[in-house]
Formats: structure tokens, sequence, C-alpha cells
């Protein structure tokens, strides 16, 4: 299966920090601690499990409020309250529902912006997240342009889940050997890139080189629709 045409990025396994404990980390309204980046769960046969993909997306939803705090773009008290009320939009996410991202509902539902104004907000935030993360990850403004790897949706069903729940489709793929995700937030994308590389070494026993990428929210919106009708 030929690649599709994306923007040269960065790999996103350049750094691997542990994974986190099955409790939430320390509050994102703490100033004292950092929690770290919300790593991937391993084993092919649980990734199938939606609830392990809940709590993966709870991980990177309380880091990046986390990081927001860290950087001066949301207080001690909102990245707390915040922070529970996404919590528990991710716990009463139907099944079968893609789970929301962090950085959409901070602004659509936290702070109620309308679709307009939240595409300058949100992308103002992706950039500021991407400023944080020690990790190099590239941001595209054309991840809409790429093709849908429809092929590659249908020999990886359990991947097709994964990129469609944690809303990260698959940019760019050739064969088994690379891949590219994009979301609008660098840490869903990161965490979702490790659970497809988990799951083709499961599946083939190599481990394909996984590329990061973030884009904006339009072009994210697009690509969503395109590749999961959603």
């Amino acid at each position: 299966m030929s690649s599709t045409t994306a923007a040269q990025s960065s790999s996103a396994d350049a750094t691997s920090p542990p994974a986190p404990a099955q409790k939430a980390g320390p509050s994102p309204a703490d100033n004292t601690q950092t929690q770290r980046p919300p790593e991937a769960e391993a084993g092919s046969s649980r990734l199938a499990n939606p609830d392990l993909l809940r709590r993966q997306m709870a991980h990177c939803g309380e880091y990046t409020f986390q990081a927001l705090n860290k950087i001066g773009k949301l207080s001690p008290e909102d990245a707390g309250k915040i922070t529970q009320r996404y919590l528990k939009s991710i716990q009463s996410t139907e099944k079968g529902s893609a789970f929301p991202d962090a950085l959409t509902f901070l602004v659509m539902d936290g702070w109620k912006k309308d679709e307009i104004e939240a595409r300058d907000i949100v992308l103002g935030l992706t950039r500021a997240l991407l400023h944080y993360t020690k990790t190099k990850i590239s941001h595209i403004a054309f991840a809409h342009q790429n093709e849908t790897p429809i092929e590659f949706y249908n020999d990886f069903p359990v991947i097709s889940e994964i990129s469609r729940l944690l809303s990260s489709p698959i940019i760019q793929v050739s064969e088994k050997d690379f891949f590219t995700v994009t979301s609008i937030n660098p840490f869903t994308a990161t965490a979702a890139a490790r659970l497809i590389a988990n799951e083709i070494e499961s599946e083939v026993g190599k481990r394909a080189f996984q590329f990061v990428t973030t884009t904006d929210l339009t072009a994210w919106k697009y690509t969503c629709e395109r590749h999961f009708g959603t």
C-alpha cells in the first residue's frame, strides 16, 4: 500500500515516559508536582476493550489541563474544575462513540466559544502545548488533504477503532513500516500512535516507526468526518 502525502514529522517515540498509575496523578492545580505524559497501555487483546481507551483518554485530558495550568493558560482552580467535568464527560460517553478531546471540551463546553472563535483559540492552545512537550512534533495545516487509508483500517480493525475513538486519524501509512497520526492535541495523538504501534507489533512482530503531527480544528474535524463519519 503506497504512502499518502504528508509533511515530514519527527518521531513521537524519541522519549518514552513510564506508564501512568491506575489512579490519576497530581491534580492540575498542584504547581509543586508534574504528572508524566500519558503512556499507552500494551497488549493487543486488551486494546479492543473500549474501557481501556476510555482510561487512556482520561489520562490525556488530565495531562492536557495540567500542562495548560503550568504554562499559564488555566488557573489552578479552573484546571481542577475543568478536569473534573471532563472526566465525568469521558465516563458518560456512550459505548461506541468517540471520546471528546480535552481541547475542544475546554474551549466549547468550558469556555462556551462558538465555532469561529474556537478555531483560533484551539490553534493557540495546540501551539502552546507543542512548546510545552519535550517531544518534537510537527504542526501541519493540510492534514485533511491526505488520502484515507481504507485498506490499512480494514486490515487492522482494532487500529481503526483506536483512531476513531481517540479522534486521531492516520494520515500517512506505508505498509506496516511507518505511519503518521494527527490531532489537535499532541498528547492525544502521541498516546494513539503508541497504541497503534503496539497493535502492529503484536500482529506482525515488528515495531513500526511512528510519527505524530498536530493540525488545526477545521482540518481535524474534516479528517475525522472523512475517515470515520463522525
